[in-house]
């Protein structure tokens, strides 16, 4: 009876630990998707400033898609998602993928000067490495 009892706990916790392995799998497709979504409104955002468009049409467009993107943010930050802080900060390879080297002797070798894309990280993984541009102190020949 006790033994019973004992595998019933085991199958039980097996369970919770399957089912809790699946909701992390799925809020991480969910949030996959709502970079997506956040990503497509920069790509506006940046098209938007690129054109030709009259003034108060060109800011209502700006506003929108800025206030849609924070609100994108805001979403990811609440399920848990937590966004990488790189501005200024060394490079680390694990959450940082480097597009460019700039000189600049003011700055320490390898630290980042620019984030092109934002980076997050969920329950400790990296769901997005960001996109950086660092320092660096030798020219180029």
């Amino acid at each position: 009876m006790e033994q019973n009892l004992k595998n019933k706990i085991q199958d039980l916790e097996f369970i919770l630990q399957r089912e809790k392995m699946e909701n992390r799998k799925k809020i991480k497709e969910v949030l996959y998707q709502i970079l997506d979504v956040y990503d497509g409104c920069e790509r506006l955002l940046d098209a938007s400033e690129k054109q030709e468009i009259s003034d108060p049409l060109k800011k209502i467009v700006t506003e929108r898609f800025s206030l849609t993107g924070k609100r994108l943010i805001q979403v990811l930050l609440r399920t848990g998602a937590v966004q990488i802080n790189s501005l200024n900060q060394p490079v680390n390879r694990e959450y940082h993928e480097i597009l460019e080297e700039v000189y600049n002797p003011d700055v320490p070798e390898g630290n980042i000067i620019e984030v092109i894309r934002e980076g997050f990280i969920f329950e400790g993984e990296t769901l997005r490495t960001a996109q950086v541009v660092i320092a660096t102190t030798q020219r180029d020949n």
